[in-house]
């Protein structure tokens, strides 16, 4: 009775105690309370909360001593409700309860004012944080020590309360009442309320499970800290911003459909201020939401309006035509927030540029050339890419300025003058004539400008498909500016043939190069040999490469006059004294010169070729000459003759009776000299050219030929790179899919843009000379589509990869036939000299047990005799058929094993290890069994078809 007594006295006095610490609490929290409805900071004494923390420790404590008393006891009458722990954390939810319902019960009084909810939601929430915060310091011991063993934290507790008695009532109410603000914000433009963060914070904390409560002094709020910010990450998507997502579309979708009347900048302006306005509301009022609300606008603004914005008639066509660049780069500023799109403006930037290339190509034939200021009439090559290039550059400069060298829109600039420049089927060798145009003008003027102009026609010249057809025509134009004194520029000849070399590597710039080192070493040779030295005249002799030069006939039997036959020789003899071996030919229809004639007492300088000036030299002798005469004295083919002479006619020079361009059909007919010549020009040009020759009826078939059989030559060329690089492929690939061949071998040839037909042809031909042959299984499975030339399904192997190792096994097995034969010999005329029976021995060899056994020589020819009988029987055979008819891999690594079983054979014999011999007599026999299963389905597989 008096334990129960004892008992009853203790609770009541925990009782009171408890009863004391809600009174004390009660106190605070009205303190609490009336700071917050004043606004002003609550100013709680240090030692009110430390007497009620003190109370509380001292309360737990004793509880926490007496109940380890009872326990001892074994006394387990325990009423859980009469624990102090749970009655003082029942206190601090009752506290929290009592102001929850304060609250809400305010928050109803202003359902539907907006302006009222936003505030007093803003303040409650701010209040109830700080109310928490105060309770929380006054519990602060149960928090350490009582609430870990309930599985939460006080703060996480004062969370789910206001969570469970007031944030699930009035969420609709507080979601509405954002989104309204939201709404009413895009309307106007302007942030109306940044109160409206203090209630998105709600949905920020509210998915979160475990929370702390801290006071921020620098700013003077309250606010949870999440401690798994996953869990309220993904209330905050589900509860907040997925409604607000959904608001957003359906708000830019009405405004959008009344924006389709605007023009490209208009629209792009009102877009731009659209992305500001929702940037500055994320980053002020949910900048969780920031990246979801921008990708939103990017769909709805820019990708699902990208192509209209591009190709509208204010678009970038517009934008291109008439220069409006600022809107233009406002433009793609505007797409490139959606990265993909911006294949929209590379497409209408392509577009408007193959147009305006396309215009210069159907109108550069049909005008007439233009006279230039200094009266030389432009040609059409010069005329195509003067306008070509002007457009380029405007390309290149807006490209570069107000689209940022996207790469996607540098690849539509590639792609627009590639398809423009090669659709004009005389682009090549009009490159090739620009070039020569520009180099003649640009001799000693200023290095910047030539290179600059240099690099124009670089860019040009990356964008052609037939670069071998303008390496062809380039190298005559080179030839004619190297063999021409006067206009020789090698150092720029040089730098160009560099940057073609950064371009493309092939031979013919090696050939190009080759000339002007000829060049070079021309005229180092005349330098060091002084060979005008003691001469009457000036010359020069430029020798040159066979093969290198674009020379397609020379005409050495042409009679040398006398003026400069000694002279010719002993060059000749001079330079082959110093090379010794090599062969000179004299190319007369290649060179030039000029001639100085005196008449009346007048001076003239008259600029010809060779061949014009032999022709000339012979009217030293007599005044007038038959053409017969001429053609015999000469040696000279007549139709070169006629175009030598008759520009001497044309100018007056010569006489004839007939007219002046005429064919010369009468070998009789007398040409006489202009004894009253008279010319106010002292230096005339009489080089061949169109208006001084006769027009034959002959001559247009003569070039129609001349261009059939270069073209025949650079098919051919064509044909040898495009064969030398499928094989090269197949060497180093062994085998590879029909497509795949074909786009590397497309990838590799950079001279020309080989087609793929044209590549498929030149595959059938290789594979008709058994460079290379169709896989057997491939063609099999798929022989339909072999016979059209499918890309998808052949595959090809390279026909050497099989033949030399049947070469190697045949040789191999005849040397060990050999071997073998040789040791059968010996060991047989060995056994002849001496009688290997002896008394009970038995006809097979074996020594009966009770008789030694006499160990053999290692190496004795009889048991080289018997390995090899055992390596032929047991292992050469299956060897050879694997290797024959299986992938090389697996027949070498099983042959290899075999070996090795047949080594440890021989040294176990010889060792006298019987249990080592019968493992590897059965590995060895596993081995044999595995090589013939080898052979037997490399059979299966037709393989022996290659033997």
């Amino acid at each position: 009775m008096k334990k129960i007594e004892g008992q009853f006295e203790k609770q009541k006095l925990y009782q009171q105690k408890l009863q004391k610490i809600k009174e004390l609490c009660q106190e605070a929290t009205k303190k609490i309370r009336q700071g917050l409805l004043e606004g002003t900071p609550i100013k709680m004494a240090n030692s009110d909360i430390m007497n009620i923390y003190n109370d509380i420790y001292k309360l737990t404590d004793e509880a926490g001593t007496a109940q380890a008393q009872k326990n001892q006891t074994k006394n387990q009458n325990n009423n859980k409700g009469d624990k102090v722990e749970e009655q003082l954390i029942q206190f601090f939810k009752d506290f929290l309860n009592e102001f929850i319902a304060d609250i809400y019960q305010k928050v109803n009084e202003f359902i539907g004012e907006k302006e009222s909810v936003l505030h007093i939601v803003s303040k409650t929430y701010h209040d109830y944080k700080a109310y928490s915060y105060w309770l929380y310091k006054m519990f602060y011991y149960l928090d350490k020590f009582a609430m870990p063993s309930v599985g939460t934290t006080l703060c996480s507790t004062s969370l789910k309360l206001l969570k469970d008695g007031y944030f699930e009532k009035c969420n609709k109410l507080i979601l509405n009442t954002i989104l309204q603000f939201i709404q009413e914000t895009r309307k106007s433009g302007v942030l109306l309320n940044k109160q409206i963060k203090q209630l998105i914070q709600l949905f920020s904390v509210m998915g979160s499970k475990e929370v702390e409560l801290k006071f921020m002094k620098d700013v003077g709020e309250y606010d949870y800290q999440c401690n798994k910010p996953n869990d309220a990450q993904r209330f905050y998507k589900d509860q907040f911003q997925h409604h607000l997502l959904q608001e957003t579309q359906k708000f830019y979708k009405d405004e959008i459909d009344e924006k389709q009347k605007f023009t490209t900048p208009e629209f792009i302006n009102w877009g731009n201020s659209i992305f500001k306005l929702e940037m500055d509301m994320c980053m002020e009022c949910y900048p969780k939401s920031q990246s979801a609300i921008e990708n939103k606008l990017k769909i709805m603004l820019v990708k699902d309006q990208a192509a209209r914005l591009t190709n509208s008639t204010t678009g970038v066509g517009y934008m291109l035509q008439y220069d409006r660049t600022d809107e233009l780069k406002q433009l793609f500023q505007f797409i490139l927030r959606t990265k993909e799109c911006i294949t929209h403006i590379a497409q209408a930037y392509q577009n408007y540029f193959e147009q305006q290339g396309q215009i210069i190509n159907n109108s550069i034939e049909q005008e007439q050339q233009v006279q230039l200021k200094d009266g030389r009439q432009l040609h059409e090559a010069e005329l195509y890419f003067t306008r070509m290039l002007e457009v380029m550059e405007k390309a290149q400069s807006i490209l570069k300025n107000q689209l940022l060298d996207e790469p996607e829109i540098q690849k539509s600039y590639s792609g627009a003058f590639m398809s423009v420049i090669n659709k004009n089927e005389k682009s090549p060798m009009w490159l090739a004539i620009y070039t020569d145009i520009i180099i003649r003008s640009e001799k000693g003027v200023n290095e910047m400008e030539t290179d600059k102009k240099l690099g124009k026609i670089v860019s040009v010249f990356q964008l052609l498909y037939q670069r071998d057809v303008f390496f062809r025509h380039y190298q005559k134009f080179l030839s004619n500016r190297l063999l021409n004194q006067q206009i020789q520029n090698l150092q720029l000849e040089k730098q160009l043939l560099q940057k073609f070399k950064g371009e493309t590597g092939t031979n013919v710039l090696t050939q190009l190069s080759s000339m002007i080192n000829d060049i070079e070493q021309s005229n180092r040779f005349a330098t060091d040999q002084a060979i005008s030295k003691n001469l009457k005249f000036e010359l020069n002799v430029y020798l040159l490469s066979q093969g290198c030069w674009p020379i397609n006939t020379i005409q050495d039997n042409i009679m040398k006059p006398p003026q400069i036959e000694t002279v010719l020789k002993n060059y000749e003899d001079m330079y082959l004294q110093k090379h010794n071996g090599r062969i000179l030919t004299w190319c007369f229809n290649m060179g030039q010169g000029e001639l100085v004639y005196r008449i009346q007492n007048e001076k003239y300088y008259l600029n010809v070729n060779t061949m014009q000036m032999i022709a000339f030299l012979q009217f030293n002798q007599a005044d007038s000459f038959s053409i017969k005469n001429l053609l015999e004295l000469t040696k000279i083919d007549k139709i070169d003759l006629e175009n030598s002479l008759i520009p001497f006619v044309c100018l007056k020079i010569l006489s004839r009776e007939k007219q002046d361009v005429e064919e010369f059909q009468d070998e009789n007919e007398i040409l006489k000299l202009n004894q009253i010549f008279n010319n106010r020009a002292k230096k005339m040009k009489l080089l061949p050219n169109q208006k001084m020759q006769p027009k034959r009826a002959s001559r247009v078939k003569e070039q129609n030929q001349e261009e059939l059989q270069q073209m025949e030559q650079i098919n051919k060329q064509r044909e040898f790179v495009v064969d030398s690089q499928l094989v090269r492929l197949m060497k180093s690939k062994k085998t590879i899919k029909h497509h795949e061949l074909l786009e590397s071998c497309q990838s590799m040839i950079s001279i020309f843009k080989p087609d793929v037909l044209f590549i498929k042809k030149r595959i059938e031909n290789l594979i008709e000379r058994e460079y290379i042959r169709r896989d057997e299984k491939d063609c099999q499975l798929r022989e339909t589509n072999s016979k059209i030339m499918s890309e998808s399904s052949k595959t090809i192997s390279c026909t050497e990869d099989f033949a030399p190792m049947r070469k190697g096994i045949f040789v191999e097995l005849f040397l060990l036939y050999l071997i073998y034969m040789v040791i059968s010999i010996a060991s047989y005329y060995q056994n002849s000299e001496q009688d290997t029976s002896q008394p009970g021995q038995h006809n097979d060899g074996a020594v009966p047990p009770n008789q030694p056994q006499i160990k053999p020589s290692f190496i004795s020819v009889e048991a080289l005799n018997k390995f090899f009988t055992i390596f032929f029987g047991y292992h050469v055979i299956p060897v050879g058929m694997s290797l024959l008819y299986q992938p090389r891999t697996y027949s070498i690594v099983i042959c290899y094993l075999h070996f090795a079983a047949y080594i440890v054979i021989l040294v176990a014999y010889f060792k006298e290890k019987e249990s080592i011999l019968k493992i590897a007599y059965t590995a060895s026999g596993l081995f044999n069994i595995l090589l013939i299963l080898g052979a037997i389905v490399g059979l299966s597989q037709a393989e022996y078809q290659c033997l």
